[in-house]
């Protein structure tokens, strides 16, 4: 009996050991430390659009810590609903309280993770528990509303312009067709390109003037 003693517990000795040493190594790969510094604060948003627990906080385009929680309140004031979004990020993350935070949107995928942009009060930057005001995004339904009211307007457009290509394609078929009778020698311009007696009576009349200037001058008593 005390063999078998001995022997079981040599064997839970050494389960324990090895128990231990799979957690270290788990551990490693992934990374994790027990003990990782850092600190909290809130961003507060009017629409958070689909951000999750969890999901990425990013600093200048790299990962520094995650969301932690999410809250909805009511601020009375503006009589809106308001997204508080608990982040939590590395110690060594300085984010100056004047930075651009918003919801931005990661991959085809479309996972949603905390963007901030870093302002350039470093001397002023936020800390535990501090209170910031994020940039809310543009909702899928107002885009698609954007969208429509912008294909409304390029149909109106797009009409205008067929409407005044009409205009125009007409007014080049009258041109066209003054320019036609023009070269058959109709109306008076064609006569006057294209009518040799008109031509001929015009040369008469200048060749007479220029015989006798005198006849512009002269008037006739008769006429009064």
């Amino acid at each position: 009996m005390v063999d078998k003693s001995r022997l079981e517990f040599k064997v839970g000795i050494f389960v324990f050991i090895a128990l231990i040493i799979l957690a270290i190594f788990v551990l490693m790969i992934g990374d994790f430390r027990l003990i990782n510094p850092g600190y909290t604060f809130k961003v507060v948003f009017g629409f958070a659009n689909g951000i999750t627990i969890s999901s990425p906080v990013r600093l200048s385009g790299v990962e520094v810590g995650e969301v932690k929680a999410i809250n909805i309140g009511y601020d009375k004031q503006t009589n809106t609903p308001q997204v508080l979004i608990e982040v939590w990020v590395r110690k060594e993350a300085k984010v100056p309280v004047d930075s651009r935070v918003w919801v931005n949107m990661l991959g085809l995928l479309g996972e949603k993770y905390i963007e901030i942009i870093p302002g350039k009060d470093y001397n002023n930057c936020v800390t535990e528990g501090t209170l910031i005001r994020g940039e809310d995004p543009v909702a899928v339904q107002e885009l698609t509303d954007l969208s429509r009211k912008i294909a409304i307007q390029l149909g109106d457009t797009v009409s205008s312009m067929n409407v005044t290509l009409s205009k125009l394609n007409t007014t080049i078929d009258s041109v066209n067709t003054i320019l036609v009778n023009v070269e058959k020698g109709q109306g008076n311009v064609g006569k006057l390109f294209f009518d040799d007696s008109l031509y001929n009576n015009m040369e008469e009349l200048f060749g007479d003037l220029k015989k006798h200037p005198w006849k512009l001058l002269y008037r006739d008593k008769s006429e009064k």
